[in-house]
C-alpha cells in the first residue's frame, strides 16, 4: 500500500505493541499518523480493543464520517495484512452481501473495523456473508452493536477454524454450536484496566467521560495524555474543545489549541477552533489570521470560509467578504447556511454598488 504523504488515523485502543508497530511502518513509508480522524485523514484504522466506544456512539460517529467522506476503514489486523501484502481477496460485491445478509452498510463497516469481515472498496469476501447474516440476526434480537461485535470476536478467537455457528439461548447469551454441543461465549465484557493505564487507555477513558458529560474528569485525562505523549496533537485539541465548550475558559482553550498546533501545524480543526476562541475573547485580528491560515492549508474547509467571510463583514471589509460568501455558496452547503450566504451576498452587493 502506498502511504506516501497519506495520513492514517490510528483510532481507539490497539493490541499491546500494535499501535507502535503500525506507526513505525507508516512513518517508514513516509506517511503521517494521527490518534483520531481529522480532515486530513486518508485512512481510518480501528484498534482491536476499541469495542468500549461502540454503544456510546463515539466510534459509530467516526465510521459515519469516514463513510461520508469515502475514507477506507480497516481493523488493525487487516491493515497489518495489507501492509504485508497478505490481505484476503475481496471479490464479492458488497451490495450483494448486504442484500443476502440483511445487514445495513453502516453495520458492515463496523464489523470491518474489528476485522470480522473484509471490505475493500465496494467488495467483500464470500465468507463474510455468513458473518453479516449472524450479525443481522443478533441485531434483530435486540443485541446492541457492541454486544454483537464482542460476541463475534470471541467466536472468531475461540473457533478460528472448523465448523461453528453462533446461537442465542433463552437468556440471549451467545454460544458456539458444535456438532457435539455448545461452548459458552459468556464473559465478553470489558477486561479491567491495569493500575497504571497507558495513553491509549487514558485517551479512551477521556472520550467516555466526555460522552457522559463528565467534562472535568475528561479534561484531567486529556491533560495527562497531552503530557504523556508529547507528539500527539489530538489530546490537547480535545482538551481545548472542552475548555471552549464551558464558555468561561477561553484562555485555557487558546493555550490548548496552541499546543496542538505546535505539534501539528496542519491540524486545521485546531486552527479553526482557535479562531473561534480568539473571537470569543475579542481578538478579531488574530482570529482572522488563523482562519486565513486554515484556508491556506485546506482551501475546501467550508466552515472556515463562512466564518472568515462573517468576520470580514463585521469588520467592515465588504469587498473581501463578498467573494468568500460566494466561494462558500459554491461548496454546496446545507440549505439553511446557503440561505444565509445568499442574504449576505445580496447585502454586500447592495453596499458595494450603492
Amino acid at each position: 500500500m502506498d502511504l506516501f504523504r497519506r495520513s492514517v488515523a490510528l483510532y481507539g485502543r490497539f493490541s499491546q505493541g500494535r499501535r507502535e508497530q503500525l506507526q513505525r511502518e507508516i512513518v517508514q513509508r513516509r506517511g503521517f499518523v494521527a490518534r483520531d480522524l481529522t480532515r486530513r485523514s486518508d485512512l481510518l484504522v480501528v484498534g482491536a480493543l476499541a469495542t468500549t466506544l461502540i454503544d456510546r456512539g463515539i466510534l459509530v460517529s467516526r465510521l459515519d464520517q469516514a463513510r461520508a467522506r469515502g475514507i477506507p476503514v480497516f481493523g488493525e489486523r487487516t491493515f497489518g495484512q495489507i501492509l504485508e501484502n497478505a490481505a484476503p481477496d475481496a471479490t464479492l460485491p458488497l451490495a450483494t452481501a448486504l442484500t443476502q445478509s440483511g445487514l445495513a452498510e453502516s453495520d458492515a463497516t463496523l464489523l470491518a473495523a474489528f476485522d470480522l469481515v473484509t471490505i475493500e472498496g465496494h467488495k467483500c469476501c464470500f465468507a463474510d456473508v455468513a458473518v453479516m447474516r449472524t450479525a443481522a440476526d443478533m441485531l434483530q434480537r435486540h443485541k446492541s452493536r457492541g454486544e454483537v461485535v464482542r460476541i463475534l470476536i470471541r467466536a472468531r478467537d475461540k473457533a478460528p477454524i472448523g465448523r461453528r455457528k453462533i446461537v442465542l439461548g433463552p437468556t440471549a447469551k451467545g454460544a458456539l454450536q458444535w456438532e457435539s454441543g455448545l461452548t459458552t461465549l459468556e464473559g465478553q465484557g470489558f477486561l479491567p484496566l491495569e493500575d497504571a493505564p497507558d495513553v491509549d487507555e487514558m485517551f479512551e477513558m477521556a472520550e467516555l467521560c466526555e460522552a457522559d458529560g463528565h467534562l472535568e474528569e475528561a479534561a484531567r485525562l486529556y491533560s495527562l495524555c497531552t503530557s504523556a505523549d508529547r507528539s500527539d496533537p489530538i489530546a490537547p485539541y480535545n482538551l481545548g474543545n472542552i475548555f471552549f465548550s464551558q464558555g468561561n475558559n477561553n484562555n485555557e482553550a487558546v493555550l490548548a489549541y496552541q499546543v496542538a498546533l505546535a505539534r501539528d501545524p496542519t491540524l486545521v480543526e485546531a486552527r479553526y477552533n482557535l479562531a473561534l476562541a480568539l473571537e470569543a475573547k475579542g481578538n478579531v485580528l488574530r482570529a482572522l489570521e488563523e482562519l486565513r491560515r486554515a484556508l491556506d492549508i485546506d482551501p475546501s474547509y467550508s466552515d472556515a470560509m463562512f466564518n472568515l467571510a462573517q468576520l470580514m463583514l463585521k469588520s467592515g471589509d465588504i469587498a473581501a467578504a463578498k467573494p468568500l460568501f460566494e466561494r462558500y455558496l459554491a461548496s454546496n452547503p446545507p440549505a439553511e447556511w446557503a440561505a444565509t450566504a445568499r442574504k449576505a451576498i445580496t447585502y454586500c452587493t447592495s453596499r458595494l454598488t450603492g
